[in-house]
């Protein structure tokens, strides 16, 4: 069997390299504050030195930059409040003080791999680990936004450097779906947001051509859009 490729949006890659160093194999390991801090100083070094990656976190996060044009904010003064407000409502956290009140412990280290094992399309680590502990299919992210691995799969509103799409998308979801995924749980991102809604509001998996049998699947198994 070939391996499954995964579908990277140019944007998204930009992110990915942006951080590379900074999502380095010791980083889950981190509590969560201190995870997202080490991201919002990236993003401030990287605006400093006219990396415009950092426009996607901006543009898609920030409380008051929201939806500017990438040039407008490479001309804007960008703080470090600025970058924690930034990448603190990217995790689903209210703010940077939400991240301080919630975020002392590292997330569930489990949980993390299968999230990765899921994004890279690794469906026989995915059976194993939901057989060996059947839990994971309903539990939620410890980040802000309380995805759970079928939200995932939405590629929207979950981190950024994470909103990526493996081809066998349909079939991961066919799995969880079996293992008894909840397709209408609710995830916190956009202030509520159901896998299926999450999956038609995102250009990525349409890029990857998977979007609509991906749809069909949720449908077939009861999702709805909205709750």
């Amino acid at each position: 069997m070939p391996e499954p490729r995964v579908f990277i949006a140019k944007v998204i890659q930009k992110v990915i390299d942006l951080h590379r160093d900074v999502l380095d194999s010791s980083f889950r390991s981190l509590p969560i504050h201190d995870q997202l801090d080490r991201q919002a100083k990236r993003i401030v070094e990287a605006h400093a030195g006219g990396n415009a990656a950092v426009a996607t976190h901006i543009t898609c996060w920030h409380p008051t930059m929201r939806g500017w044009k990438p040039d407008r904010i490479m001309a804007a003064k960008i703080t470090l409040a600025d970058a924690r407000a930034t990448i603190a409502r990217e995790y689903g956290f209210a703010d940077w003080a939400e991240v301080e009140k919630k975020g002392s412990q590292p997330p569930n280290q489990e949980f993390e791999r299968e999230v990765d094992d899921l994004l890279g399309g690794d469906i026989v680590a995915l059976r194993e680990a939901l057989k060996s502990n059947p839990e994971l299919i309903c539990r939620k992210s410890d980040y802000g936004h309380a995805a759970t691995l079928l939200h995932y799969l939405g590629s929207n509103g979950v981190e950024t450097h994470r909103q990526v799409v493996p081809s066998n998308a349909v079939e991961l979801a066919s799995l969880l779906i079996e293992s008894g995924a909840d397709v209408n749980a609710v995830a916190n991102m956009y202030g509520g947001s159901l896998i299926l809604g999450l999956v038609g509001k995102s250009g990525h998996p349409f890029e990857a051509g998977v979007a609509e049998e991906l749809m069909k699947v949720l449908k077939d198994a009861g999702a709805v859009a909205s709750a």
